[in-house]
């Protein structure tokens, strides 16, 4: 299980035929491949969340490639939690972070044949979150070999 911080963008789209192919053409004409993706329509107007697979790339990089395509797009820092895939995980989140009183604004996952799950997270603390994350699910060989240099 790995925890990390990665950037997740949210790009305001029109709702209609093909806005999300010329979008998604966009980000390939440049290399960059998504990893993560959730949308949201209301009325007119969609909001798509995405997070590349290449998190180190520069987020003003990034920007400006949407703003030169003509979307309006936001940065928000948010945490890749990467696991195996089995029932309870979602319901083990939730509780170590309302444990420690951190609120989920956001949540999306993905998956992959032959690769962890992924499941994004936006928080209102996120330093703090990474640490209790990394506590709670760093696997048990490491947690021993911790205890055990104490």
């Amino acid at each position: 299980m790995k925890v990390s911080k990665v950037n997740q963008y949210s790009v305001f789209l029109i709702n209609e035929p093909g806005a999300l192919e010329k979008f998604a053409n966009l980000l390939y004409s440049a290399g960059l491949d998504i990893s993560g993706l959730s949308s949201e329509v209301r009325y007119e107007a969609a909001v798509v969340k995405f997070v590349l697979s290449d998190s180190e790339r520069d987020k003003h990089e990034v920007l400006n490639l949407m703003t030169r395509g003509g979307y309006t797009a936001v940065r928000t820092e948010a945490i890749c939690v990467e696991v195996d895939s089995r029932p309870g995980i979602m319901a083990k989140l939730g509780r170590v972070l309302s444990g420690n009183s951190i609120n989920i604004t956001t949540i999306f996952g993905s998956s992959f044949a032959g690769s962890p799950s992924r499941i994004y997270l936006v928080v209102d603390e996120i330093d703090r979150a990474l640490k209790v994350l990394d506590k709670e699910f760093r696997p048990e060989e490491e947690k021993s070999s911790m205890d055990e240099k104490k």
